[in-house]
Parts: structure tokens; C-alpha cells; sequence
């Protein structure tokens, strides 16, 4: 266990002395363009307070909009994988969430739902939706047809059939797609902070990040970067975790 926990850490320490090596020579006397480890964790010492109720704030926001894209994109996806119709009629949209950029969206967002918390959380819902319902339509449309034909020999009905064969044979399909969108529901929240935030002092790590880049407190910035990179991984393991918890006894992508 100890031998596969070492490479990452490792990494990071080669990643931390070549940063520090950087400051030293290329950037010296340039802190204003790339601070240095030291000067980082300083100014995250200094400002803990902040960083930790903006995370809380991001977190919250990410939170609310995961668990709604969680909740729409599994019940969007059930729904399409029973009528083909539907999914010809749905599906399509679906991937036109993906597609069109995000930050071009956002202001529209805002100005229809106002400069709050709302708009960030709808935001992080658009962001995280599609892998969830992309994975769970693929899962659940990837049932063995061996076991489907046993079932209807046995003429079990076909929301019995969906509860206790497709929905647990999508399993692994869904909580790939819940791991995917633990991070984007992150990066959604933060880019709605960066639109509401352009007025308010006050607000999550996006908002925090605009107002360190206006005073050029690079330090602050990075310290900040790394908290909401801190913040996507953990709601990451979470999902993984979750993942291994459900698979563990009886799917080898848990082991």
C-alpha cells in the first residue's frame, strides 16, 4: 500500500522544488508574476479566514448544483432509455449543454435569475449535468441481453425489470458519470463567481479570485487557486469513494 501511495507525493514535491527553483532564478525579484511556495502558504496562513468561508461558500454552491444534476440527470436518463422517441427528442439538447460554452451562458443566466447564489448553483447544474446522464443512458442502455431475455421468460414486468436488473447493471456507468461531474460541478461554481462577483467583496473562491487579481496579490491568487483545485478533488474522492463503497462487493472496477 505504502509503495502505490508514493508516486503522487513524490511527484508533488518534485513539481514543489522545481517551482521554488523557478522563483529563485528565472522569476527572482518577480513575485508579482509567479510568488513562491513560501510566499503562497504565507499568504494562506494570512488570509485563512477568507479562504476558508469562500470555500465553504463555493462548496455549498457546487454541492447544491451536483446534487440537482445528480437528481435530473439519472431521472432524464431513465426516462429516455424506456422510450426512443423520447431520447431522439431530449438527447439532443442534452449534448447542446455540453457544447455551447459555459462562460458565453453565464451572464445570460445571471441577468434572467439575478446576481446571487441561485445563478451560481444553476450554473454548476448545467456544468455537471451531461456526463451524469450521458454515463447513466449508456449504463442503462447496456444491460446483457441474456439476462434481459431470462427475465422476460420469467415474465417479470418492465419497471421490475428496470428496478432490479437495469438500474443495478448501470451501476458502474453512473458513478463514472457522478465522478466526472464531482469536478465540473467545481469549475461551474467558480465561473458563475467570477460573473456575480464583479460588484460583491463578499462571496466564494471565484469572487475572492477576481478581487486578488484587481490588487495583483498573486500570492493570495495562487493560494486561492490551489483551495478551489483542493475543493474539485475532494468532491472527487468523495464520488469515488461513494463508488467503491456500492461496487466493492460485486464489480472488479472497485478493487
Amino acid at each position: 500500500m505504502a509503495a502505490q501511495a508514493l508516486p503522487a507525493p513524490a511527484l508533488a514535491l518534485v513539481v514543489l522544488a522545481a517551482w521554488q527553483a523557478l522563483c529563485m532564478t528565472v522569476y527572482q525579484g518577480k513575485g508579482y508574476l509567479l510568488p513562491s511556495p513560501l510566499e503562497v502558504a504565507s499568504a494562506a496562513s494570512d488570509h485563512a479566514g477568507l479562504l476558508a468561508a469562500a470555500a465553504l461558500t463555493t462548496l455549498r454552491e457546487a454541492v447544491l448544483g451536483y446534487a440537482l444534476a445528480a437528481l435530473f440527470g439519472i431521472a432524464l436518463a431513465a426516462a429516455m432509455s424506456q422510450a426512443r422517441l423520447l431520447e431522439r427528442c431530449l438527447y439532443p439538447y442534452a449534448v447542446l449543454l455540453q457544447t455551447v460554452p459555459v462562460v458565453a451562458v453565464a451572464p445570460l443566466i445571471v441577468l434572467w435569475s439575478g446576481y446571487n447564489e441561485r445563478s451560481v448553483v444553476l450554473i454548476a447544474l448545467i456544468m455537471a449535468l451531461f456526463p451524469i446522464v450521458n454515463n447513466t443512458l449508456l449504463g442503462l442502455r447496456s444491460t446483457p441481453r441474456q439476462l434481459l431475455e431470462l427475465f422476460a421468460l420469467h415474465r417479470v414486468g418492465r419497471w421490475r425489470t428496470f428496478i432490479r436488473l437495469r438500474l443495478p447493471a448501470a451501476l458502474p456507468h453512473v458513478m463514472a458519470g457522478l465522478r466526472i461531474s464531482a469536478g465540473l460541478s467545481v469549475i461551474g461554481a467558480i465561473v458563475g463567481e467570477f460573473i456575480i462577483g464583479a460588484g460583491n467583496s463578499a462571496g466564494g473562491l471565484g469572487v475572492q479570485i477576481v478581487f486578488a487579481q484587481g490588487r495583483m496579490d498573486t500570492a493570495l491568487l495562487f493560494a486561492e487557486v490551489i483551495a478551489a483545485t483542493v475543493l474539485g478533488f475532494g468532491l472527487f474522492a468523495a464520488a469515488s469513494g461513494a463508488g467503491r463503497v456500492l461496487l466493492r462487493r460485486w464489480h472488479e472496477s472497485a478493487h
